[in-house]
């Protein structure tokens, strides 16, 4: 029996529970009536999160001339919407940080969610691109693996182990006929996270033959390069990113060059503050 996106991601939602600390934390975001303070003082309860926020803020993700010292400080330099994001991003990794019973390796995975995320921001920054949300797309754009291993793990590990012949998204549609970024898309929309930041996730894949936004063609680009960042030679550069892409999008070369540059300095670093891999 199949199942379709949608389903496998209820099945997610049920075993994959965001912290309690998320909950409330979006229910008081959410609150037109919250303050500063009121954000500092619930962030400050959980050591993680504030330890996280504080090293991704110092990072060269946003490159702050003064260091940020304090939660309260770092909410008012960095404002609601990007604070947002970053706890919406704890939320869900630590979420599936913590998975286990799979056959999924992690720390690849991990790894190239980070680099594509990286990668978005770094060129998004490049282009004169104004989304707050697309680190977040970047990370979460392949979160769909995890939530249909849950229930596939035999079937998620066949589509692992695909080769120079066919991408893993073919692998995927044609085991499950949908990728996980369908998936994906389907659990963000269940856990209530921003449209801006799903809508490019739904239509990525979709960005090479179909016209789309700027924020699903750049999010196409970033995650090819960050598959081709860790599997070096096994795709063709100049034919896998899709050049009238980045010619859209005023990308060049040396553009695509420094973003992998950017994201081999930073990666470690933004994946030790997620704790998603060992120190």
């Amino acid at each position: 029996m199949s199942f379709t996106a949608f389903e496998y991601a209820q099945k997610a939602e049920v075993l994959c529970v965001l912290p309690d600390i998320y909950l409330r934390l979006k229910e008081i975001m959410d609150d037109q009536q919250s303050t500063l303070t009121d954000i500092a003082d619930i962030v400050c309860l959980d050591p993680a999160l504030s330890s996280a926020l504080l090293k991704i803020s110092n990072s060269a993700l946003f490159n702050f001339p003064r260091e940020i010292d304090s939660i309260s400080r770092a909410i008012m330099v960095l404002g609601i919407e990007e604070v947002r994001s970053l706890v919406n991003t704890y939320g869900i990794t630590t979420t599936f940080s913590k998975t286990n019973k799979i056959d999924v390796d992690m720390d690849r995975f991990w790894e190239i969610s980070v680099d594509c995320a990286l990668i978005c921001k770094f060129l998004a920054q490049k282009i004169g691109l104004n989304n707050e949300g697309l680190f977040l797309s970047g990370l979460l754009h392949n979160i769909g693996e995890l939530a249909v291993a849950q229930s596939e793990n035999k079937k998620v590990s066949y589509c692992q182990a695909y080769d120079k012949n066919e991408t893993p998204w073919q692998r995927q549609q044609d085991v499950f006929g949908f990728t996980y970024a369908d998936c994906g898309a389907e659990l963000l929309t269940l856990w209530q996270l921003p449209e801006s930041l799903i809508t490019p996730i739904k239509e990525y894949h979709s960005a090479y033959g179909q016209e789309t936004n700027k924020v699903a063609k750049l999010l196409y680009v970033a995650s090819r390069l960050a598959l081709l960042n860790s599997h070096p030679g096994m795709y063709s550069k100049q034919t896998f990113l899709g050049q009238h892409l980045m010619e859209d999008l005023g990308l060049s070369v040396d553009d695509i060059e420094q973003a992998v540059n950017f994201c081999n300095l930073e990666g470690l670093s933004i994946l030790t503050a997620l704790k998603l891999k060992a120190n």
